[in-house]
């Protein structure tokens, strides 16, 4: 018993190791190469691109509404004494693309952690869950980042889409891949086919993220997929009989249904067709429900999701279509029955709800689409920064707590947020509590009082009966 816990403690520690190589070399060596190709560094200056992107980044991970003082002081801990209008004027295009660099670096960067001891997720090379989020910017942006529209006078016409995919085995990610909003989800590097996936590793996506094509291209790579099937789908039965999905569960009725299919009329995807009914009917959303503010916090709202117009008019589904196939959950997949079954098809498609969660969790505790500014550049940069250190929050959950099946990825990041000072002070080497305390005195040098004319601080009138 005592060799297996040391075993298992050194290879803990071992990766461990391997995230304390992937933060420092990301947040130094190779943070410094990218300030000097991308000109964000072009002559000697206090603030390093190295110190730059740690400021940032730890600084707005520990604090996400982190003000430019804050910002200053992420800089003073590590010995760079300047002030808070040097650090907004440093918030250029040139930061931008500084950062966005830096952020690329990240969707190279492959760590994973012990897998799940879950036996269903053992049974695959991998069980991939994708997702991806909108984030409204400023309409100031619209030409580097067009974004999908809206019905508001301010927001909707710029922002990005930010894609992420999860190993849910054992935690490691892939992205996160930014483009513009008004990009397709179904091209660029987020894709299967430019960003292949391990053939026996299974690919659980939502309704209507894979095409036919894409289902009959993993199909020959030997990868399986699992999604779920839209309401216009159309099925061709084991008698070559055609028919549309609603008609189909009406037809066959009772609770489950598993068959083989072959999915739209001219590509004819051969694969299995997995309907469940579901226990609980689904409730109606509630109407008049308040909205989480997203974007400036002043006057500004910005990415509030909105239904676009179609510009092209389709057969809408009656009522009672809609009505029959909302009591059911409904898949696509081509993993055989003896491998997977149809209730455990349910819930693995449940398990693609943890993408949803992390992006709740970097939104709501990371703050990923709120900022403080209006000012275009600034918004950029903290978009950015904000991402790498949502990723780096997450290597370290993946090493710390990936693991355990019960974990809580909403107590993992509360605790790196807390540790990300000291993330920030250790990354320039060991550091002794003298050298922690000399340098919480020299920042402490800075916390002066800003200068009012109207109502002088008290120091300020006192200093006039000084001589």
């Amino acid at each position: 018993m005592k060799s297996v816990s040391y075993r298992k403690r050194s290879c803990q520690q071992q990766e461990w190791i391997a995230v304390e190589v992937l933060v420092r070399r990301l947040l130094t060596t190779q943070a410094e190469e990218i300030a000097h190709e991308t000109g964000f560094v072009q002559r000697r200056s206090p603030i390093t691109g190295a110190a730059f992107v740690r400021a940032l980044v730890l600084g707005w991970l520990h604090q996400p509404q982190a003000s430019y003082t804050d910002l200053q002081q992420a800089l003073s801990l590590q010995g760079i004494e300047v002030s808070p209008q040097a650090v907004a004027k440093r918030m250029t295009e040139q930061a931008v693309m500084f950062l966005q660099r830096v952020c690329e670096m990240v969707v190279g960067q492959a760590l994973s952690g012990p897998s799940t001891p879950i036996p269903l997720l053992a049974r695959f090379n991998g069980v991939y869950l994708q997702d991806g989020t909108v984030i409204g910017l400023p309409d100031a942006l619209e030409e580097p980042w067009p974004g999908c529209g809206g019905r508001t006078p301010q927001g909707g016409r710029a922002g990005v889409h930010v894609q992420l995919r999860l190993d849910y085995r054992n935690g490691a990610v892939q992205g996160p891949w930014v483009q513009a909003a008004r990009s397709s989800e179904k091209s660029g590097k987020a894709t299967a086919q430019q960003t292949p996936l391990p053939p026996g590793a299974l690919y659980v996506t939502d309704a209507g993220v894979q095409s036919l094509e894409e289902m009959r291209w993993l199909g020959e790579q030997g990868v399986w997929y699992l999604t779920g099937a839209t309401l216009r789908a159309k099925l061709l039965d084991e008698h070559g009989r055609l028919w549309e999905l609603p008609s189909l569960l009406a037809q066959r009725g009772g609770e489950w249904i598993d068959e083989p299919v072959r999915v739209g009329l001219r590509e004819q995807v051969p694969c299995r067709l997995i309907a469940l009914k579901r226990s609980e009917p689904v409730q109606e959303k509630p109407q008049g429900r308040a909205v989480r503010g997203k974007g400036s916090r002043h006057d500004v709202q910005v990415g509030r999701k909105k239904a676009r117009k179609r510009k092209v008019k389709r057969l809408k589904p009656t009522p009672r279509s809609r009505k029959l196939v909302r009591d059911w959950v409904i898949m696509l997949t081509n993993v055989p029955a003896d491998l997977l079954s149809a209730s455990e098809a349910r819930e693995l498609m449940r398990a693609r709800w943890q993408m949803e969660l992390i992006w709740k969790l970097w939104k709501q505790h990371g703050q990923l689409d709120t900022w403080r500014s209006e000012k275009p550049m600034r918004i950029l940069c903290e978009v950015f920064a904000k991402l790498i250190g949502l990723i780096i929050q997450h290597w370290l959950t993946i090493v710390g707590c990936w693991e355990e099946p019960h974990r809580s990825l909403v107590k993992a990041a509360h605790l790196v947020r807390t540790i990300a000072p000291v993330l920030l002070v250790s990354l320039q080497g060991p550091v002794t509590l003298l050298d922690l305390l000399e340098r919480t005195g020299a920042t402490m040098r800075h916390c002066r009082l800003n200068p009012r004319r109207k109502h002088p601080n008290t120091s300020q009138r006192l200093l006039r009966f000084s001589g």
